[in-house]
């Protein structure tokens, strides 16, 4: 009978087994399951993020573009205003200039002016009156 219980272990022991086997292909089959529902809606939610990701790189590009096309317009913008301020400059230099040699030419002028004798010139034109005073009744005489 030695025999008759070992082979009834047996068959307790492949019952176990068997069932031990059950579950673990039921569990299986609940893991493969849940995996693919999770992929199935995962999925789908990444590709939206993907484009979403892709579009707002799109517009980060775009504002680049932008950007960069601003800066260029605000170098020529600070190129203009150095040209300017360089005329802008040499304007000064020329007035100065200009008013260093009219400076010196009013210097000369007043110089002239200050050496005129008024008491000479006053008598000259006192004279000069005189003289024609005589031509002016001259004219009178025939008008």
């Amino acid at each position: 009978m030695d025999e008759h219980r070992a082979i009834a272990e047996l068959i307790r022991s492949g019952e176990k087994q068997a069932g031990l086997l059950r579950i673990l292909v039921i569990v299986n089959v609940i893991l493969t399951v849940g995996f693919l529902v999770a992929f199935g809606l995962l999925v789908p939610k990444t590709m939206n993020v993907v484009g979403e990701a892709e579009e707002a790189v799109a517009q980060v590009r775009e504002l680049s573009s932008a950007a960069q096309k601003s800066l260029e317009g605000v170098d020529q913008i600070v190129s203009g205003a150095n040209t300017i301020l360089d005329d802008a400059d040499q304007m000064v230099k020329d007035a100065h200039e200009i008013m260093d040699s009219n400076t010196s030419n009013m210097e000369e002028a007043l110089e002239n002016f200050n050496s005129v004798d008024f008491e000479a010139l006053n008598s000259t034109i006192e004279s000069l009156a005189d003289a024609v005073k005589p031509l002016q009744k001259l004219t009178e005489f025939f008008n």
